[in-house]
């Protein structure tokens, strides 16, 4: 059986990629939010913003921290695994902390 080699490219699209997707099925759990239409409102892009730009550094981050140690792949799966989660939670935390 063939093994494909992965590379850092397709690892660092991967990665934005799949943080995308976790931010928009995020916000289509929103009770306010229909169609897709609805996310595309000015308020919700910036929203996304602010969700995706820390998720995506800290996901980059643990990528980078976790492949000094595993596989690209297993890498690839505990960065995410562990940066959209935590991530989330943070910025949840900090849009409560301002609200209060």
């Amino acid at each position: 059986m063939a093994k494909k080699n992965i590379t850092n490219a397709e690892l660092f699209l991967t990665i934005p990629c799949i943080v995308l997707l976790a931010c928009v099925t995020l916000f289509s759990l929103d009770k306010d939010t229909h169609s897709f239409g609805d996310l595309l409102k000015p308020g919700n892009l910036v929203a996304l913003f602010f969700y995706f730009t820390p998720t995506l550094i800290i996901s980059l981050f643990f990528f980078r921290l976790f492949s000094n140690k595993y596989a690209r792949a297993k890498s690839t799966i505990l960065s995410l695994a562990t940066g959209i989660p935590l991530s989330f939670t943070l910025v949840i935390c900090f849009f409560l902390f301002i609200k209060h």
